[in-house]
């Protein structure tokens, strides 16, 4: 009867330990872009914002300078890289980077939210 209950402790820890890995890494969360912009020169942040109308693609569409805005305030942002295809203005992105001494929201990554795949939940 004890070994049934040390496997069955021993399984059930096992299971917990292995939901725990896989869920505990992937909780990111994003920072306001009012929260960003109120620390210049600060540390690496992930925010979440929507692409203004003032898109300028430089360096062949490897280099891009939006504006990105939520709930009113809105950041200058500079991005070097691939763009994902779906990239325009008024879809939302998220930018992994660092906001400059210079104002300028300097993104390392850009990911763009699949406006089809990330819908809102309805209203409870």
């Amino acid at each position: 009867m004890i070994r049934w209950v040390v496997l069955v402790g021993i399984v059930a820890g096992c299971v917990g330990y292995l939901v725990y890995s896989a869920t505990g890494t992937q909780a990111e969360y994003y920072r306001t872009v009012a929260e960003v912009k109120g620390n210049p020169g600060g540390a690496d942040s992930r925010v979440l914002g929507t692409v203004q109308n003032d898109v300028q693609r430089l360096d062949g569409g490897l280099e891009v300078h939006f504006t990105a805005a939520q709930e009113g305030v809105d950041m200058p942002v500079d991005f070097k890289g691939q763009l994902p295809d779906i990239f325009r203005p008024g879809i939302q992105v998220v930018v992994e980077g660092r906001m400059g001494a210079d104002g300028v929201f300097h993104a390392r990554t850009l990911l763009a939210k699949c406006p089809s795949r990330f819908t809102a939940a309805p209203a409870a």
